[in-house]
């Protein structure tokens, strides 16, 4: 039996990648959670939220500042076949993504100046300083679409996995040898969660060898996709990805101190993992999905089954776990835990059938979707936030995901009933 699935396992390209990108995020699961547990102690819960806090802003300027470029590119290397003009994309995204940095970095500069909640938090200074480094969530974002698309998997999972490596490997170095630090330890955590992700984003545009033959054919050609379909998943993502990043900013700025970030950020770090089953799955199946009239029913029971599964163990688990690892004041945690591990959990299975519409170019449905889950967050938001803080965005992220399911879900069974 065992035998026979190792030569399935040898001889089968996609349970290779599957198990590849799988492995990268559950390695990096309690490397992440190590980590958390190491940078909680070191910092605490306020200055832990605001490290946190940055972080979301970054994230959220990733989402605003893209412009559908990203897709477009995306559009482009699923639809090509030949080696040295996917290079050429590379080349012609990278470029792209210099000069999106560029407006990234000026438009925070302004923020970190005049922004009242950053000022208050006395957070000007750190956030200044990572303006330079910020480019590291642009080019995080360049693999994550890019290579799904032209079947970098194991590419990817390196770009995934890596980055908690070195990171881990920084904090386990302050954690025995800085731990009585006295200057500002916000600054040398950043710095470090920096550090790893630049060294791993220049290995990895070394190993894809971009090139830069061709360009404004290239550039005229991702312009072109970014049009018919980049643009429209970009106002999208503007609206659902971009409302859920604001969430963590929002619990800030109606709140005294940071702690509720923190809180709320852990819950989703603990949840997120559950997310990635289905969302793995999708991804090493994108390039097939776009050639395929519907998902294979047995994949589809398979990805429910793990996800499960993993959701029912993290309900059991999360409450001891924090209890010995985090301590009793991260304790709010574990009910933030619960409410946000369901929302994960239809997030994943969202992001599924999302994969699937779109392999299909289906950018305008992507689109729509989007449109109603980002409505919804900010509805959620700014209905629940000033309420209940941490757990109101909680069950934003709860009830959001259930509206992304559903609307992912419907578009996708139409789709089913075209494409027969």
């Amino acid at each position: 039996m065992i035998g026979k699935l190792l030569e399935r396992y040898k001889s089968n390209v996609k349970i290779k990648q599957v198990a590849g990108l799988l492995s990268a995020n559950i390695i990096s699961i309690p490397l992440s959670v190590i980590t958390s547990i190491i940078i909680t102690r070191f910092l605490g819960p306020a200055d832990y939220g605001s490290f946190k806090l940055i972080l979301n802003l970054f994230s959220l300027a990733t989402v605003i500042f893209t412009f559908g470029f990203f897709q477009a590119g995306n559009r482009a290397l699923v639809l090509n076949s030949d080696s040295r003009k996917a290079q050429e994309l590379y080349g012609a995204e990278l470029i792209i993504t210099g000069l999106l940095f560029l407006l990234l970095a000026l438009s925070f500069c302004g923020y970190a100046v005049f922004d009242k909640n950053i000022n208050e938090k006395g957070l000007r200074l750190v956030l200044l300083l990572a303006i330079p480094f910020s480019w590291v969530f642009l080019i995080t974002k360049y693999f994550e679409v890019l290579f799904q698309a032209d079947n970098k998997i194991r590419l990817l999972a390196k770009a995934r996995l890596f980055p908690h490596l070195i990171y881990f490997g920084i904090i386990l170095v302050i954690y025995y040898f800085l731990i009585n630090y006295s200057g500002n330890r916000l600054i040398l955590i950043l710095a470090t969660y920096f550090a790893g992700n630049i060294i791993v984003a220049l290995y990895i545009i070394i190993k894809i060898k971009p090139s830069f033959r061709n360009l404004r054919d290239r550039v005229q050609e991702i312009i072109h996709y970014n049009k018919t379909f980049g643009f429209n998943v970009y106002i999208g993502s503007l609206f659902a990805v971009g409302f859920s990043q604001l969430t963590g900013v929002l619990i800030s700025y109606f709140a005294t101190d940071n702690s509720g970030v923190g809180y709320y950020s852990l819950a989703v770090t603990i949840a997120a993992p559950l997310a990635f089953i289905p969302n793995v799955i999708a991804t090493t199946h994108y390039k097939d999905f776009s050639t395929s009239r519907k998902i294979d029913r047995k994949l589809l029971l398979i990805t429910l089954g793990i996800s499960g599964a993993a959701l029912l163990l993290t309900v059991l688990l999360v409450g001891p776990f924090i209890r010995i690892f985090y301590g009793p004041e991260f304790a709010p945690v574990i009910k933030l835990t619960y409410i946000v591990s369901v929302g994960m959990i239809m997030n994943g299975m969202a992001d599924f059938f999302n994969r699937f519409l779109g392999s299909h170019g289906k950018g305008k449905a992507l689109r729509n979707s989007a449109f109603i889950v980002g409505l919804s967050v900010l509805i959620l938001n700014v209905v629940l936030i000033p309420l209940f803080g941490e757990t109101g965005a909680s069950w934003t992220t709860f009830f959001s995901g259930i509206i992304y399911f559903l609307c992912m879900y419907l578009y996708y069974r139409f789709l089913v009933v075209e494409l027969r």
